[in-house]
């Protein structure tokens, strides 16, 4: 098996970890796979067992593969990244959310969706300026 494979082999892991603990989250607590749609219902305790019990022993046999094949790839990719990295990350997903916001504000919202009542406008600007000015407040931290 070349590097190729070995990586493939260790992306695919990391892969089925985050999609298990997505079914956990959508079967134990009820969390929604899009993470912006209404909570759903958490399956029934016996039923997210079971289903649990299997995905532990999908995960358990995966990880036997990758530990034959792959185990210091698997063990760089799961290295932590020093805080320089933590810093980056947060920066640019506070930027995200910046940019989030800011599709709100009457300047674009207006230009996308039509007028507001100058009511409206007056309380969402009021709204969205302090929101933007605690991203910025934020971002000063990272």
């Amino acid at each position: 098996m070349d590097f190729k494979h070995k990586n493939h082999l260790v992306s695919s892991y990391l892969t089925l970890q985050k999609q298990i603990k997505e079914i956990s989250n959508t079967i134990c607590e009820g969390r929604s796979p899009t993470g912006v749609s209404a909570s759903l219902t958490p399956l029934p305790k016996n039923l997210q067992d079971a289903i649990m019990d299997y995905l532990k022993k999908v995960s358990e046999l995966f990880e036997q593969l990758v530990k034959r094949y792959a185990v210091n790839e698997l063990d760089n990719m799961t290295k932590k990244e020093p805080v320089s990295a933590t810093i980056m990350w947060t920066s640019i997903l506070l930027r995200q959310l910046q940019e989030t916001v800011s599709d709100v504000h009457p300047k674009v919202f207006e230009r996308k969706f039509g007028k507001l009542d100058p009511e409206e406008r007056a309380y969402i600007t009021d709204i969205i300026d302090q929101i933007i000015k605690e991203l910025t407040d934020a971002l000063k931290l990272v």
